[in-house]
């Protein structure tokens, strides 16, 4: 098996679990009812797990690549969580401006 190949499998894991595991502790955090409750305490353990994956993300890549990658996932992720999750309202706007994450996403992964 290919070196590169396999860093590049272990960093699209990272991220994966990163963005499950922070966007999880946003909507812990969000569907609350007080900030005394299990729910709200185990959200922002997550989140807070999240941001230590952060940090070990940036150890291993770039700031030029890791970035663009964890804003755009954030926001994608974020965007799939209200809508599925929490019934919010997803408009013909947000998939085209989650296309076009996805989109800069791939031209700056490959590129890279």
């Amino acid at each position: 098996m290919n070196a590169n190949w396999t860093n590049t499998a272990l960093n699209g894991a990272l991220f994966l679990t990163y963005v499950i595991t922070s966007c999880y502790g946003l909507y812990l955090i969000k569907a609350a009812e007080s900030w005394k409750t299990f729910s709200f305490i185990l959200g922002a353990l997550l989140y807070c797990a999240g941001a230590a994956m952060w940090m070990v993300i940036l150890r291993l890549m770039p700031l030029s690549l890791a970035f663009p990658i964890a804003a755009g996932s954030l926001v994608i992720g974020t965007l799939m969580v209200g809508g599925l999750v929490l019934r919010e309202t997803i408009s013909a706007w947000h998939m085209f401006g989650a296309a076009m994450i996805v989109i800069g996403i791939s031209i700056i992964a490959a590129t890279r």
